[in-house]
């Protein structure tokens, strides 16, 4: 990014606070991908920043880029959305911040994905509007395509034979579907059943306009959250930290 001014709509993903009064922040941006950069005087302004910089909000976003560091000098912000509805509840909060922490996980700065940043809007949008754990999964899935790290789900990744009837099984090792064939002596296989692992794969082409009228089953909620939560954990090399408070949330309200 060469010196100057810009102008982007983003996302806030996570907000620091830092010294007396500025802020550390992390953005998701139409035009420039994720951007790192200091809000100075953040925390006592009372006309540019109040409650634009919080996390979750989608904003219109003004920085200066000196041309030397990957960091950004933010300033101003207008709210465009705040997802006000998002944050009346710990568990709509809890999910919406695990859609922040993954998409800034996933990606990287200086990787331009317009996608991304439309993705997140949207099913960010379709979690305010009252889905729940479908758009968790459909969001996990587009996102793994939309980076590049889309698991192998229309054959078994050993003998490229496709899926019948029969039971399968997932392996994040391998990363993709293993047969009942070829599953012998692979540790950590998670059971997937063909209709879970076909509706996976035609979520991760789908756009999410589309995703947003298909209403899953019970048996695919379950499924497909177990083979996801395992694979983005292998993929990262950790689990998030939303993603062990939204397990401590619904085992409290068990």
């Amino acid at each position: 990014m060469k010196r100057g001014s810009y102008r982007s709509a983003a996302v806030v993903l996570n907000s620091l606070d830092y010294g007396e009064s500025d802020r550390i922040l992390t953005f998701y941006t139409l035009e420039q991908g994720k951007l790192s950069g200091i809000a100075k005087g953040a925390r006592r302004s009372r006309k540019r920043f109040v409650g634009n910089l919080d996390p979750l909000s989608h904003i219109d976003l003004m920085f200066f880029h000196n041309g030397s560091t990957d960091f950004v000098r933010v300033e101003d912000a207008r709210l465009v959305d705040a997802f006000a509805p998002l944050k009346e509840e710990i568990e709509r909060l809890a999910d919406a911040c695990y859609l922040l922490e993954l998409t800034s996980e996933m990606t990287r700065e200086g990787i331009i994905l317009p996608a991304v940043y439309h993705t997140l809007v949207h099913f960010l949008k379709m979690m305010e509007a009252g889905q729940g754990a479908e758009a968790l999964r459909f969001f996990e899935i587009r996102l793994l395509s939309i980076c590049g790290y889309l698991p192998h789900l229309g054959g078994c990744v050993t003998c490229r034979q496709q899926p019948g009837d029969e039971r399968l099984y997932f392996s994040s090792e391998r990363g993709g579907l293993v047969c009942r064939r070829c599953s012998s002596g692979i540790m950590g296989l998670i059971p997937v059943s063909p209709g879970t692992a076909g509706l996976l794969a035609m979520a991760a082409r789908l756009d999410a306009g589309k995703l947003e009228r298909l209403k899953p089953g019970a048996a695919f909620l379950d499924e497909s959250e177990r083979l996801l939560y395992d694979f983005i954990k292998f993929q990262l090399g950790k689990e998030l930290k939303t993603r062990r408070f939204m397990s401590k949330l619904k085992s409290a309200g068990a």
